[in-house]
């Protein structure tokens, strides 16, 4: 491996996640509602919640989730 790709991997990997607070709470919410809520109605409810999220940051996070 290269030195510049590693050090460029690891300064990414480093990075604390932007998006962990809504994250968990989709996560809970999710499992609140017994995965009856998709991306769409998930961030309709941290929207109300007074989050700013986007829609592809949510969907991936479902995806990801299952």
């Amino acid at each position: 491996m290269d030195r510049s790709t590693y050090y460029y991997n690891k300064a990414f990997l480093d990075k604390p996640d932007k998006h962990e607070a809504v994250v968990s709470r989709l996560r809970e919410l999710h499992a609140f509602h017994k995965g009856r809520y998709g991306y769409r109605r998930v961030t309709a409810a941290l929207r109300a919640e007074g989050y700013v999220i986007n829609h592809k940051t949510s969907s991936g996070s479902c995806a990801a989730q299952g």
